[in-house]
């Protein structure tokens, strides 16, 4: 599973101007199921977005960093994304479809 880190690169006028493009690709990402959840990065408080943060399920690298790639945001270089991938062993019930299977090591 991969968190994502949007981070703007860009005014916020710049950003306001490609949200209806960025809306429509996540749309898109939900309906193949590649998305589990997206939304804000909260800002403090008196201080403007600094980007946002994706939850994408599991699958390989090199397909999640193709999909990034087509992000407006990306593609308009307004925003950089930064990937962290992890083991979702453990989920609340609800989400445990999209929890990984542990594989044992060898030792």
């Amino acid at each position: 599973m991969f968190v994502v880190l949007l981070n703007y690169t860009a005014p916020q006028s710049d950003i306001d101007g490609a949200l209806v493009d960025h809306y429509e690709w996540v749309s898109r990402h939900y309906e193949a199921g590649d998305f589990i959840t997206t939304g804000h990065r909260t800002p403090e408080p008196g201080r403007p977005l600094t980007g946002g943060v994706l939850i994408a399920r599991s699958m390989s690298r090199g397909r999640l960093e193709a999909i990034l790639a087509t992000d407006p945001f990306e593609l308009r270089k307004l925003a950089r994304h930064e990937v962290i991938e992890f083991q979702a062993l453990r989920t609340v019930p609800e989400m445990a479809k999209y929890a990984d299977q542990l594989v044992p090591t060898s030792e």
